[in-house]
């Protein structure tokens, strides 16, 4: 997606200008090689523990539009149940293959 959005086209009325640039209607200063790098030596740095803006974790939530529907599953199906024997885990087969 970065390089979707950064890249600039080659040709056409939109030639010369990138995704992002048309959008914000500020140009970019480099290529969008240098800016990926740019980005990636940032999040290094931040792991590294320079100060970086706070942003929260983002959090999976339920669609509130979407039925709920019931799982189907074919009779002929076995699921495999993991049973752990000291260090190792097994599978071991349930239902009406076992």
């Amino acid at each position: 997606m970065f390089y979707h959005n950064h890249h600039r086209y080659k040709s056409g009325k939109r030639q010369g200008k990138a995704p992002i640039e048309l959008l914000t209607g500020q140009a970019l200063e480099t290529d969008w090689v240098d800016l990926l790098l740019q980005q990636v030596g940032a999040g290094h740095h931040a792991a590294l523990g320079a100060s970086q803006p706070f942003s929260m974790p983002l959090e999976l939530v339920p669609n509130p539009h979407e039925r709920s529907r019931p799982i189907e599953t074919s009779p002929d199906v076995a699921i495999a149940k993991p049973i752990v024997n000291g260090d190792s885990v097994s599978p071991q087969p349930m239902g009406k293959a076992a």
